[in-house]
Parts: structure tokens; sequence; C-alpha cells
């Protein structure tokens, strides 16, 4: 129904099988009805459009059929016939959205006034773990790792210190404290948006890939470096504090990690000595045995890769 609803306005349904599930389990009897907001929102990126009024409203995005860029219009499911043919429950939506939309616009104006420098000087303020430091403390030692695997790739190496110096600055903007998905995503448009170029804006916003296996591993250089940076230096750090997954339990996606850095070497065809990266950077945390950690997490991936080749 939401399809044919835009269809017949000369729009198309931005599709969200989450979100349809979602929705299908609120209503008994689904009625699809269609409001718009004002133009002047779509001045902020569409991702944060459809993610204020899916989280908000529950709504779905319509974008041109032509340009396919986000129209500003759309869908929401109401749970009844409304005599009024749902006006009033259009109107309704209207005003919450509008309302949400320009929040959201706020916090776009207002994050742009602030440096991605000056957001990732703050992250000293914010707890990584307990016994892993700050924020900030990850950062720096996941930029020297990730430099030093640039000397590996070829990638060019101060712009993967700018990036991995910056690609969780985006976490202390308003943006992603009220969106937490869209961080990554909107360091990327801040830093295009400060003159950063392409290289680093793509590698801010895809150095958390892959999240799922159907995501798509970080194709550009800079962007492999920051990535792998970030998820060896999770493992080898929660690897060193003895916070390994269990059987049933995996509260810091561990799994997730040492399988994103498999993806992103295989897909990738580098070629890296992995147990000599992990054995150096295992020094930078104190009070653990650097080779006995790198033994026992390089297994630990290994077994990954021989489930992931099997696959």
């Amino acid at each position: 129904d939401a399809k044919d609803l835009a269809f017949a306005q000369g729009l198309e349904l931005v599709e969200d099988e989450g979100l349809l599930e979602e929705a299908s389990g609120l209503v008994e009897y689904p009625v699809t009805l269609m409001g718009k907001f004002d133009e002047e929102f779509l001045s902020v990126p569409p991702e944060v459009i459809i993610t204020s009024i899916k989280k908000h409203q529950k709504c779905f995005s319509v974008k041109d059929q032509e340009s396919g860029k986000l129209a500003n219009h759309f869908i929401l499911v109401s749970n009844l016939i409304a005599e009024d043919g749902g006006k009033e429950i259009v109107s309704g939506n209207e005003r919450v959205i509008a309302a949400r939309l320009s929040d959201a616009k706020f916090f776009w104006d207002t994050d742009r006034k602030t440096k991605l420098e000056t957001f990732a000087e703050k992250l000293d303020e914010v707890t990584f773990h307990a016994k892993l430091g700050s924020l900030a403390d990850k950062v720096k030692r996941f930029t020297i790792l990730a430099e030093k695997i640039a000397d590996i790739t070829g990638a060019e190496k101060a712009q993967v210190r700018e990036a991995a110096k910056l690609c969780k600055a985006d976490l202390l903007s308003d943006m992603v404290g009220e969106f937490a998905d869209l961080q990554g995503l909107m360091g990327h448009y801040y830093a295009l948006h400060e003159g950063k170029s392409e290289d680093v804006a793509e590698a801010i916003s895809t150095h958390y890939a892959p999240l799922g296996p159907g995501d798509e591993v970080p194709k550009n250089s800079v962007a492999i470096c920051v990535a792998l940076a970030d998820k060896l230096d999770t493992l080898i750090g929660f690897w060193s504090i003895e916070e390994k997954p269990t059987g049933s339990k995996d509260p810091y996606a561990l799994r997730r990690a040492a399988l994103g850095v498999i993806r992103i070497i295989v897909e990738n065809d580098l070629r890296l000595d992995l147990m000599a990266l992990l054995q150096d950077h295992g020094a930078n945390f104190e009070g653990h045995d650097p080779n006995e950690t790198t033994r026992l997490l390089f297994a630990f991936i290994a077994a990954h890769l021989n489930m992931k080749l099997s696959e």
C-alpha cells in the first residue's frame, strides 16, 4: 500500500524492513496515509531526516522517482479508517515531525559551527573502558597503529593520521547525541563541510564497517588503515584485560570485530604480518604480557578465519 501511495504521487518508497516489521506489529488494521513537511528541512542530510521520522514517528520516507533525492513527504501507518479520510491523523503527525526536524536542523546548523578537532579534544572526557582509558587514549593508540598499517598498504600517511584522529570526534556532536546510529556518517558530512579530503571523510564514515555480514568493507586505502587499526586495538585491548567473549556472551562485540578484520584483509587482498602488528601494539597495554596476549588473540582470529573460509 505504501509503495502504491508513493507511486501515485510520482514518488518511491524508501524501503526499510526493520521499520516494516515494527509498524506491522504496532497496528491491527493498517492504513497508509501520506503527509508532508517543509522543504527547508531538505537542507539537512537525508539520513538525518530518514532516521528522525523513523525514530520519533515510525514513518517511512519517500524519494523522487526521477532524481532519487529525498522528497518532503512521508508515509505513516494508521490503525483505522478515519471518517475524515485521515486528515486529522496526518495533521497531527505533520506537527510532530515538523518539531523533530526543526530540532535536527538546529543540531545540524549548530554542530557545523564547531570543528571536528574541537570535538576530538573532548574525547578524554569520555571513558572507553575503566581499564583501557578514555576514547582519547584509544584514538591515540590506534592512530599510531594506523600509520604503521599505512606503511604496509601504501596509503597516504598524513591522511591516515588525520582520519584516525578525527574518526570518533562526531560522538561529541549534538546530532550523534540524539541519533547514535549516525555516528561516523555525521563525521563524514562535517569533514567535507570543513574542506577535508574525500578520502579522509570516507574513512571517518566507514571505519566502523563492517557491522554485519551484509555490510560492505572499507575499500578506500585510508579507510582500510583506520578501520583495521580501530578493530585491532579493541581486540588486543580487551584481550589484555581478560575480557574475552564466551560461548554465550560477547558484550563488547569482539567476534564482530575479529570477523571485520578478516573480511577487510581478505576482501581487499591485503598481505600483512598480523602477528607482528599485534605483538607490537600489545606493548601499549601496561602490566600485560604482549606476547602471550597476542598468541591467544591470534588463535582466536585464526579460528574465525577458518570458519569464514569454510562458509
